[in-house]
C-alpha cells in the first residue's frame, strides 16, 4: 500500500463502524415508516418519502405538525426548518470535497450528520471522497430496507409502541444534537427554542411553534459572535 493511501485511511471507519450505522439507520427507518403508516399516511406515501426525502427529521416534523392539528403547508416548512442544517453540512463539507461539480452536487443532496463528520475527519481529499460515500452506502441500505421492514411491520402490528420504536428517532435525535449541547451556541440555541415552543404551544396551531423556536438559533448566532468558544470546548 502506498504512503498516500495509508494516510488518507488513516482514522477511517471500520467494517463495524459501517454495520453500526447501517443498523442504527435500519431501526430509524423501521419507527419513521410505522410512525408514518399510524398516522394514516399510505403505503405508497411512506415509501416515496422514504426514498425521495430520505431523511428522518423532516417526516417526523411533518407528522407532529398534523397530530397536533396543523396544516400540510405548515408541516412541510417545519420539516423544511429541521432538515435546513443539511445545507450547512453540505457548505462545510464543500472545502474538503475535491471531485468535478456533478459529483459536488450528488455528495451535497445527500449530506447528513453521520457522513459529513466522518469524512471531514480524514486527511486527505481522497479519503474524504471514500468514507463519504461508503458511509452514505451504509446509511442508505439501512434506512432503505428499514422502511420496507417498517412498511411491513405497520400492516401486522395492533400497537407499534409495543417494540418500544417510539424511542428510537428521540435517542437518535440527542445523539445528534448532545455535542452541540457542550457548546455555549448550542446549549443557547436549545433553551431559547424550547422556551419559545413552550410557550407558543398552548395558544398556537400546531407547527407554528416549531417554525418561531428558529429564533434560538438567531440568538445562538448573537453568543457565537460575542463570546466565541474556546478550542478546548468544540
Amino acid at each position: 500500500m502506498s504512503t498516500t493511501a495509508t494516510t488518507a485511511d488513516s482514522g477511517a471507519p471500520g467494517v463495524a463502524d459501517y454495520a453500526t450505522l447501517t443498523f442504527a439507520y435500519f431501526a430509524v427507518g423501521v419507527t419513521v415508516s410505522v410512525a408514518m403508516l399510524d398516522a394514516g399516511v399510505s403505503i405508497p406515501r411512506t415509501l416515496t418519502a422514504a426514498f425521495v426525502v430520505y431523511s428522518a427529521t423532516p417526516q417526523l416534523a411533518f407528522l407532529a405538525v398534523k397530530a397536533a392539528g396543523g396544516s400540510a403547508i405548515i408541516g412541510v416548512l417545519s420539516g423544511w426548518l429541521v432538515a435546513s442544517r443539511f445545507g450547512i453540512l453540505a457548505s462545510s463539507l464543500g472545502a474538503r470535497y475535491e471531485a468535478s461539480e456533478l459529483e459536488r452536487a450528488a455528495a451535497a443532496i445527500n449530506s447528513f450528520d453521520p457522513n459529513v463528520a466522518l469524512a471531514m475527519q480524514q486527511d486527505e481529499a481522497v479519503g474524504v471522497r471514500r468514507v463519504f460515500w461508503r458511509v452514505t452506502a451504509a446509511l442508505m441500505i439501512g434506512w432503505w430496507i428499514g422502511t420496507v421492514v417498517g412498511v411491513l411491520l405497520g400492516n401486522v402490528l395492533e400497537n407499534s409502541d409495543a417494540l418500544g420504536l417510539d424511542a428510537v428517532f428521540p435517542a437518535a435525535l440527542l445523539a445528534i444534537i448532545g455535542s452541540s449541547l457542550r457548546r455555549r451556541d448550542g446549549l443557547t440555541a436549545a433553551v431559547a427554542g424550547a422556551a419559545i415552543c413552550a410557550i407558543l404551544i398552548p395558544i398556537t396551531p400546531g407547527g407554528v411553534p416549531i417554525l418561531a423556536s428558529a429564533v434560538g438559533a438567531v440568538l445562538a448566532l448573537g453568543v457565537a459572535v460575542s463570546k466565541p468558544d474556546s478550542g478546548a470546548d468544540r
